[in-house]
């Protein structure tokens, strides 16, 4: 049959022309118009010298391709929901990461409360610091020996030189380095450069010159790599509770009350201060297990057992300065293994009060039998020194 769009001849079985690719139409053949000229019917007749070639169907476009199909030496290119993904469930290691750190802080330079902890000064420094670390070593590490996270392995992604060759630590560090730009504002930055990128490449991986790929691993592989996920979060809860259980917590109470002031662990007061001199005036100092709105001692004793739960002080300063700090130290003297000897448990501070009440909630494991002491600071000076005891019933 003839073309309709060239006029070539083509076997009745072509779908599309040889000559031009156009679709065949299975209808009546065209014939060459009567009214032509002989030299246009002439060239409508094929030589007989002319090659047969085979049908075959034109190939699709390369804009036919789809996004998902995009090709790095060999390998697919990651899709940015699952690079969203597996940064996410990085996100939320580190995140975990910070409550082991912040309670070991918090028990070295005091913030630890009855239901978890609070920061401030050096631990507030110590924790952010360590876990800014933390994030660096853990993409650097990992994504150097294995080429992914645990995210990343997750959702079966992998890192990638261009070349296709496997990153290493070097590049590894280049590429995490940036990370600290490429996380501007969730990740924003990363993300727009990566989306305007033909190789999706965030700032890292342009100056490393790597890729985020689709990886081979199978689904067993990527179960392994979820448990482990998971696995990393719950040893988190378990490391904080360990840390958190048997260190005693501190609380004050009263209006204006202050952040936990910072004190090495383990600092030994001793009685090398000096008593407070004339001025401001201690007058009384009580300790027992509760205590009224209007800071009247309830329970009073110097003697507790491990299930009391909670130990507190009410003090009354006469001629305080409303800018005169008000301290208290609590000091575990002797109890055996809980903790060496005159480990300062915990301290607490608050400004310029003429009354109030200091007190500590019961550890998670109960209170370690021995002797104990609470000393009450006013200003640099010890005002008073009040022992007590924790004994079995």
């Amino acid at each position: 049959m003839f073309c309709r769009e060239c006029g070539t001849q083509n076997e009745s079985s072509s779908m599309f022309c040889v000559k031009c690719g156009a679709a065949m139409s299975a209808g009546t053949p065209a014939q060459p118009s009567a009214g032509a000229p002989a030299s246009s019917r002439s060239s409508l007749t094929p030589s007989p010298s002319a090659p047969n070639f085979p049908a075959t169907a034109p190939a699709p476009p390369p804009a036919a391709q789809s996004e998902a199909q995009q090709i790095v030496s060999g390998a697919a290119l990651a899709g940015m929901g699952d690079r969203a993904i597996a940064a996410a469930l990085d996100s939320v290691v580190i995140a975990f990461l910070m409550v082991p750190v912040g309670m070991w802080a918090a028990a070295h330079w005091g913030g630890i409360t009855p239901s978890g902890f609070e920061l401030h000064g050096i631990a507030a420094f110590f924790t952010f610091s360590s876990v800014g670390i933390l994030w660096l070593v853990y993409y650097w590490l990992l994504e150097g020996v294995s080429g992914a996270t645990l995210g990343k392995l997750v959702m079966n992604v992998r890192v990638r030189r261009v070349d296709g060759s496997n990153i290493d630590l070097r590049k590894s560090l280049v590429r995490n380095l940036l990370r600290v730009i490429d996380a501007i504002g969730v990740y924003l930055v990363g993300f727009l450069v990566a989306l305007l990128s033909g190789k999706r490449q965030r700032l890292g991986d342009h100056v490393a010159d790597t890729v985020v790929v689709q990886a081979s691993a199978g689904k067993v592989a990527r179960v392994a790599a979820t448990l482990a996920w998971v696995a990393v979060i719950a040893s988190c809860f378990i490391a904080a509770y360990k840390l958190h259980a048997g260190v005693p917590q501190s609380e004050t109470a009263g209006p204006g009350a202050a952040p936990s002031q910072v004190t090495p662990r383990g600092a030994e007061l001793g009685t090398q201060a000096s008593l407070a001199p004339a001025g401001p005036r201690l007058t009384r100092a009580e300790m027992g297990t509760d205590a009224t709105e209007n800071y009247q001692i309830i329970g009073a004793s110097s003697e507790f057992y491990p299930d009391t739960p909670q130990i507190v002080c009410v003090w009354n300063i006469e001629g305080i300065d409303p800018g005169t700090l008000i301290k208290s130290v609590w000091i575990a003297e002797d109890v055996g293994e809980g903790a060496p000897p005159n480990y300062q448990i915990a301290e607490k501070s608050i400004t310029g009060l003429n009354e109030g009440k200091f007190f500590m909630a019961i550890p998670t494991n109960g209170w370690p039998i021995g002797k104990y002491r609470m000393e009450i600071y006013i200003g640099d000076n010890l005002a008073k020194q009040l022992p007590f005891t924790v004994k079995q019933r």
